[in-house]
């Protein structure tokens, strides 16, 4: 029988290799220790975003109505019918998916809160749906799958476009 007794050595010693990420080290000050000895950390330029935040909002009339309601308020209807409701979200998803990869926006792009400062520069419905239906609660994906319910939660949203692409947004409102 061999015994194999390599691995065993690190057992109860901890790693030596420490991995550290400074990148926005410059941002951050230390804090003085307060009265329980835990010191803070606060950053500089908190109200300075990296890039330009871009917001979408679905109106209110817009929101809860069903794939062939939204296609007929988008002027394409549909034959009526059960086979024409699953044919309009089909067809639907299909133009939220057009639409959003028709965007000059990255593949994916941070949610933030949103304001009523944050530019809307495409106010069409078919546009807010493109991005409102295939965002989280964090991140925008163009390549997720549309989600209605999820465009209808959100109503508004603001996105972070990165500094390499806000040069690509159209200077005023479509």
């Amino acid at each position: 029988m061999i015994e194999s007794t390599n691995l065993l050595h690190n057992m109860s010693v901890p790693p030596k290799s420490v991995v550290k990420y400074e990148g926005l080290s410059g941002l951050a000050t230390l804090g003085s220790p307060g009265g329980s000895g835990v010191t803070g950390v606060s950053y500089r330029n908190r109200k300075q975003l990296f890039g330009m935040p871009v917001r979408f909002e679905l109106s209110q009339a817009w929101r809860g109505l069903s794939a062939q309601e939204l296609l007929l308020q988008l002027q394409l209807a549909t034959k009526p019918g059960k086979a024409a409701y699953v044919d309009a979200e089909k067809r639907l998803i299909t133009l939220i998916n057009e639409r959003a990869n028709t965007l000059p926006l990255p593949e994916g792009c941070a949610v933030i809160t949103s304001d009523v400062s944050h530019a809307v520069l495409w106010s069409d419905p078919l546009c807010a749906l493109a991005i409102l239906s295939k965002c989280s609660d964090s991140i925008w994906l163009r390549s997720k799958t549309p989600s209605l319910m999820a465009a209808y939660q959100c109503g508004t949203v603001s996105l972070l476009v990165p500094p390499n692409f806000v040069n690509q947004l159209p200077s005023s409102p479509c």
